[in-house]
């Protein structure tokens, strides 16, 4: 690619020629080579950068950037594959595109960047082999085409709105060059059977099955979330979910799987990549594109094995055995997640997904594959022949039951292996109730507690209730009783009107004045005596007049009087009716 300026319209290396206009790859011989949008996007993003590592991230953000995923799982190694056939190039000795484990790809070809005529090699061939991308806008049946979500191998899929229903769907339709493929659409449909008899809340909901201008497609749930694979990915690398995360998914997980086994169905390529957590934490396992639907008589026995004694009981043209190719060139799972059985191209049974499951255990508990490999003959090798690093001694925190349980899921003998789903969900439940406190950092044991302290928290609130409304109820009686209990304390006549009065500190006592004197009055009872008494009145000629209050002890009072035709003076008068002292003054 020229240093200064963007890619010109044509790139050329060695006998191939890719038109950046429209996506046709030529070959010198002028035969054109048609290839999926997806493998199109990738070419020229390798192209673009010779020489240099295009990480899978890169490419996810590029093929897919609104981060929605359907059923439908957007593989990259799926458009990578197709690539890769349409270059005629291998992943093991490759000849223009180099795998790098876990990081990406590499072209270690040179590419010249040359210009073009105004006019693009050949205008009426189409950038992709989907008649589906033309669709957005429009109207499918009752569906309205909102946006393209992705699509690979085997199709590309649609977010639309159902008019009648109004509800946000997702659309699959089956690749242009697989639609009149009679076996593809065979295969198409009973995938859409399989996966439409799987009424869970674990799984991903089919809904119909139709037809559009002769391409078949599948209106299934529109999920908002992430994979699994983005859950256990970070910034850093992998890693491991916390315990009460990791049970409570694997539970899940476990529940669809056991919902499909139920019905006869293997998925026969669980992966981190085909489970959907949704933005409400509910796992969804996708993909059933390679489940093999139980037919004719076939069983499945107490050990989780199907068939019949002797053949299994299904025609030829669709007899399917480990990762060999069908007809249409879809591989049946995903290197690194089979089960030996698979590796060795062997009839599988429900056994084989709990394998798998297993390997998805092992990397939510330790953020790593359990078998992994630069090259696929690698990781057949170690799937078949090598048993994993046990658990624990990568993720020493975890319990020593969930060790156990992956290391059982992982029985290469099936035999040994567990047989059932339901025996998955019975052990990991025990984790959750005898999970050692030290390894739960705090979550299994509030999940335990939560009832109780649910119960404690009532009692208090009820609690808390009942004093506030007696706080209240209170608080309004203290309010409203002065206007409730006034009342006279005095009686005087008009010929002995009161001057003055004070209530004493304690609050029992009214010391009030009239001509007569000073009366003390006991105001629980109305008991009255008068100081001084009338006697000492006429004795001393004390004429009484304004009370000033009582002093704060409450042992006497302070009083105004005129004795005979003095200036009126400041007294200090006892309660207890004892004659007051001279006049001071």
């Amino acid at each position: 690619m020229p240093a200064d300026a963007r890619p010109r319209p044509l790139a050329q290396f060695e006998d191939f020629v890719l038109d950046t206009r429209t996506g046709k790859l030529c070959k010198a011989d002028g035969k054109a080579i048609r290839f999926p949008e997806q493998s199109f996007q990738i070419l020229t993003m390798l192209l673009e950068r010779p020489g240099e590592v295009v990480g899978r991230e890169e490419i996810r953000k590029r093929l897919w950037p609104n981060n929605t995923v359907v059923e439908f799982e957007h593989s990259i190694s799926a458009a990578m594959n197709r690539l890769r056939q349409a270059l005629g190039d291998n992943a093991v000795e490759p000849r223009y595109v180099e795998t790098l484990a876990r990081r990406g790809y590499r072209w270690i070809l040179s590419v010249e960047w040359v210009e073009a005529d105004p006019a693009p090699l050949d205008a009426t061939v189409k950038k992709t082999e989907f008649a589906a991308p033309g669709l957005v806008g429009k109207r499918v049946s009752h569906y309205r085409v909102l946006d393209m979500l992705g699509g690979g191998g085997m199709g590309i899929v649609y977010k639309a709105e159902d008019i009648k229903l109004g509800r946000k769907v997702a659309l699959k339709f089956l690749p242009e060059e697989l639609a009149h493929e009679p076996h593809a659409l065979e295969r198409f449909e009973r995938e859409a059977r399989s996966a439409s008899a799987l009424n869970h809340p674990n799984i991903c909901t089919i809904h119909e099955i139709a037809e559009h201008d002769g391409q078949p497609f599948i209106v299934m749930e529109l999920l908002e979330g992430k994979t699994l694979r983005d859950v256990i990915s970070s910034t850093a690398g992998y890693q491991p979910l916390k315990l009460s995360i990791l049970v409570d998914l694997a539970l899940q997980i476990t529940a669809g799987l056991e919902a499909a086994h139920q019905k006869g169905i293997i998925h026969r390529d669980i992966k981190p990549s085909n489970i959907f957590i949704t933005s409400r934490g509910e796992a969804k396992i996708l993909d059933f594109g390679v489940a093999k639907l139980l037919e004719f008589d076939e069983t499945v026995d107490a050990k989780g094995a199907i068939g019949v004694p002797g053949e299994m009981q299904e025609a030829p043209s669709s007899r399917i055995r480990g990762p060999y190719l069908t007809r249409t060139g879809i591989a049946l799972g995903t290197e690194g997640y089979m089960s030996p059985e698979q590796v060795r191209g062997e009839l599988l049974d429900l056994r084989t997904d709990l394998f798998s499951f297993g390997l998805i255990l092992y990397e939510m508990a330790c953020g790593a594959r359990a078998f992994h490999g630069d090259t696929t003959p690698v990781i057949h090798e170690a799937i078949l022949n090598q048993s994993p690093v046990p658990a624990r001694q990568i993720n020493p925190d975890l319990p020593t039951e969930l060790e156990r349980i992956i290391a059982k899921a992982l029985e290469k003998d099936r035999e040994l292996r567990y047989h059932r789903a339901s025996e998955i969900r019975v052990d990991l439940k025990s984790i959750v109730v005898e999970e050692p406190r030290s390894a739960r950092e705090g979550l299994v044991k509030t999940s335990l507690l939560r009832p109780r302290l649910t119960f404690v928290a009532g009692l208090l609130i009820l609690l808390l209730f009942a004093i506030f409304t007696i706080w209240w109820a209170k608080g309004r009686h203290t309010q409203t009783a002065p206007l409730m209990s006034q009342r006279q304390l005095t009686t005087n006549s008009s010929e002995f009107p009161v001057s003055s009065g004070a209530i004493s500190p304690d609050g029992r006592y009214l010391a009030y004045a009239d001509s007569r004197g000073i009366h003390i009055k006991l105001i629980k009872t109305g008991e009255t005596r008068t100081i001084p008494d009338p006697e000492s009145l006429l004795r001393t000629k004390v004429n009484w007049g304004i009370i000033n209050g009582w002093v704060p002890d409450g042992t006497g009072l302070i009083a105004n009087a005129i004795i005979a035709d003095r200036e009126p003076s400041i007294w200090l008068v006892s309660p207890n009716g004892v004659t007051p002292p001279q006049a001071s003054g």
